[in-house]
């Protein structure tokens, strides 16, 4: 094998390697499937959602509380790179502060680097407990 031949299979091995890591990033995030929580909010691990505006991480859902006294539940990581997102409450958004993705409350897509947006999820209280399911 002469000098352009290793060249040549240099750059097409680091090509496949640069693909593999790119298409690997499309897929960074991957938003959690048949989900059914019950969030007891008298739990101290949950005393953000005792307030408006309050939000709390736990396995991969971001679960808020708005600033109107309803509760919102998205999956927790951006679809750009996967860090975790945050709610803001004077917006009723959710952002990635990492690369300025932002959400609407439903966690569609507003703007930024992310090729999509956050998976939405329902949710429904009874008495002091939160139900977040698909």
């Amino acid at each position: 094998m002469d000098r352009k031949e290793f060249l040549q299979q240099l750059g097409l091995g680091g090509t496949a390697f640069f693909a593999a890591t790119c298409l690997g990033a499309c897929s960074k995030s991957s938003a959690p499937s048949n989900v059914d929580l019950s969030i007891d909010l008298t739990s101290n691990t949950y005393s953000a959602l005792k307030n408006a505006g309050g939000y709390v991480v736990t396995q991969g859902i971001i679960i808020a509380r708005t600033t109107s006294n309803t509760y919102l539940a998205v999956s927790s990581a951006c679809p750009h790179e996967g860090v975790q997102v945050q709610y803001s409450s004077g917006t009723n958004q959710f952002v990635c502060t990492a690369h300025g993705s932002y959400f609407s409350s439903t966690g569609a897509k507003i703007s930024g680097p992310t090729p999509r947006g956050l998976t939405q999820y329902n949710t429904s209280l009874t008495g002091n407990t939160l139900r977040v399911y698909s």
